[in-house]
């Protein structure tokens, strides 16, 4: 067939897992600052393009000097010049509600439409994305086939036009199995804009197996929409592989700078107290699970996907402390009527699936000798600016803790932690200190009313601040340890991150080292519509990429817990898998563990599996046990 339009099973499941990914986006976020527009456009789709060079009014897109012609749609029909056809997908699989539409033929065969950018016709597709009962970001697709008769490695990248809606250019080869596709993301445009891909730019999601993308064996071209509630249209039009020649030149854009040396004067870190002892014992050396029971969709079921034998495996590799990310909130059956009751009638009800998981955990930690935190986490970001000001959310979280606390106040482990609530509004990093103060305070008092014993952890808004957490009034309850979280440098902890502004970002050692820097900041991944923050951290790499400078900003938190004289915990760090070496990241974990052992602030790491990985095939990888000491 010529044309085709199809839900396509493999597409829908790549999106799905792609997008569950992101439960791996462990950051300090920075602040958001305009990025300048493209010519390879991967940062966040959600913004909007407005670019001299690569806007294009009223007229076609002239043909690169040495091409490919993939579609201009002149013909006005569904088909492509190289003998495939456009389809479209949407998520209705997965139990979501989205609808993609184009104009069809007499077959029901999508077709191009009549543009207003000078030439006769381009592929328009018009959506609205609806989640349904679907746990993650709505979604739309559309595309077409490479047939093996091009041979796509005479190019070096795509370019194509576009009008309308933020998208996801997906590259897709015969190589990732996983349907963790290379991709890029495009913002959206009230203008006609032309988009350059260069290939080696394109990032996979994250989720899957990392492959190599080789460009030999690219299958599809398509394209791909996604946000709960958006109803929104887009006109694809001049698609063409693209040589070298046409890729944007490249220009020497900064200094190497010889290393900036960083020596903290490290004052006095004595903290005399119990509760210091007790963190040192029981919450050093510690490892986070991920992607389980923290995601929206991750409620326990019945089947353990991580167990005792991870557990074991933690264990007998040296680790002491196992954090355990579960959001409570999802075991409350009648959450959403308990939040929305206003006769005060309604009483907050558990679902007894929580215990079975937790007890498990419970026991195994003890067991093979690890400490337990059990971490309030929501990935599905309800708490967030708004509920973070209505009284019966604030009255669900603390119930919630209430029950928690209650299960376990019998239980005489001194090894058992409570930790509130992992990055408050996470997503957006909008709730007020403030605010969260008191959403804070409520589960404190909510979990002191059946258990006094149990020590409770606390972090600050923001992502765990530590700028925040250096200007906090401890609280009155003497038995909290506050916790922060630190993946600076960010530029190296999550360079090629596929959710992150840093996703086109690559080959950052770690150290700086001026033999391995360049004065081309592309060389590091970054393109004209990198965010500017994130190139200006690259330039600026020379001055944050050093063991100095992460022992100084885990100083920060040190010396504002021994003013107050109370302990802190670094509770999450760690580097992405991806755009580094495994050099790079070894010296990076060794620098954050040897600041926390000479600060005496106790670590866990971000994560057990997946792209933060310490275990791979149930072994350590090879050096993560000098690098964290675990000898």
């Amino acid at each position: 067939m010529r044309f085709r339009n199809l839900a396509l099973i493999s597409a829908a499941s790549a999106f799905a897992l792609w997008t569950s990914a992101c439960s791996d986006d462990k950051s300090s976020a920075a602040p958001e600052e305009p990025s300048s527009s493209s010519e390879v456009i991967d940062a966040d789709v959600n913004g909007s393009s407005s670019s001299e060079e690569a806007t294009v009014s009223s007229s076609s897109v002239a043909a690169p000097t040495n091409g490919l012609l993939l579609d201009d749609m002149e013909d006005g029909d569904g088909g492509t010049p190289i003998g495939s056809g456009w389809y479209t997908y949407n998520d209705n699989d997965n139990e979501a509600a989205s609808v993609i539409t184009t104009p069809v033929d007499e077959s029901g065969n999508p077709i191009a439409s009549p543009t207003d950018n000078g030439s006769a016709y381009a592929f328009k597709v018009e959506f609205t994305l609806d989640k349904g009962n679907y746990a993650y970001d709505p979604y739309v697709g559309w595309g077409f086939e490479v047939p093996s008769t091009v041979d796509v490695s005479k190019y070096a990248g795509i370019r194509y036009s576009y009008k309308g809606a933020a998208h996801y250019i997906h590259v897709e080869t015969s190589d990732v199995l996983d349907y963790d596709v290379h991709l890029a993301a495009v913002k959206k445009s009230d203008t006609w804009t032309t988009v350059t891909i260069d290939f080696n730019n394109l990032v996979q999601g994250g989720w899957g197996e990392a492959v190599a993308f080789n460009p030999a064996h690219v299958t599809n071209i398509s394209f791909q929409a996604k946000g709960n509630g958006k109803v929104d249209s887009v006109m694809i039009d001049d698609i063409y592989l693209i040589t070298e020649e046409d890729l944007p030149p490249k220009e020497a854009d900064m200094t190497i700078h010889a290393p900036q040396v960083i020596n903290p004067n490290i004052g006095d870190i004595t903290i005399s107290t119990p509760l210091q002892e007790k963190a040192m014992k029981y919450l050093d050396k510690g490892v986070n699970f991920t992607n389980w029971l923290e995601e929206a969709d991750g409620k326990f079921t019945g089947e353990f996907e991580l167990g005792e034998e991870d557990v074991k495996i933690l264990s007998e590799n040296g680790f002491k402390a196992l954090r355990l990310p579960i959001d409570l909130d999802l075991y409350a059956t009648n959450r959403d009527e308990y939040v929305a009751d206003t006769t005060g009638k309604v009483e907050l009800q558990m679902n007894d699936s929580i215990f079975i998981v937790l007890d498990s955990f419970v026991n195994w930690t003890e067991r093979y000798g690890m400490s337990l935190t059990i971490d309030y986490h929501e990935y599905d970001n309800s708490y967030n600016a708004t509920s973070s000001t209505d009284a019966k959310y604030l009255a669900m979280m603390g119930g919630v803790w209430k029950a928690v606390a209650a299960h376990y106040a019998s239980n005489e482990r001194e090894d058992l932690f409570f930790e509130l609530l992992n990055e408050p509004d996470m997503k957006d990093g909008k709730v007020t200190q403030a605010n969260w103060t008191i959403a804070a305070q409520g589960m404190i008092d909510s979990i002191r009313t059946v258990d006094t014993k149990h020590t409770i952890i606390f972090g600050d808004a923001q992502w765990y601040s530590i700028t925040l957490l250096a200007k906090r009034t401890p609280f009155t309850d003497d038995n909290i340890i506050y916790a922060v979280h630190s993946y600076e440098p960010y530029i190296f902890t999550h360079q090629s991150a596929s959710w992150t502004e840093a996703a086109s970002i690559k080959n950052i050692p770690f150290p700086y080292d001026t033999t391995k820097w360049s004065v081309y900041t592309s060389d590091f991944g970054v393109n004209a519509s990198t965010a500017s923050w994130i190139k200006t951290a690259v330039k600026n790499y020379y001055k944050t990429g050093s063991d100095g400078y992460i022992l100084n900003q885990i100083y920060i938190a040190k010396k504002w817990a021994v003013e107050n004289q109370v302990p802190v915990i670094i509770n999450e760090f760690g580097a992405y898998n991806v755009g580094s070496t495994l050099e790079s990241r070894l010296n990076y974990l060794s620098a954050v563990r040897k600041a926390c052992d000479s600060l005496q602030v106790p670590w866990q790491h971000w994560g057990y599996t997946g792209g933060f990985e310490v275990i791979r095939d149930g072994k350590l990888i090879e050096g993560i046990d000098d690098a964290l000491g675990l000898n």
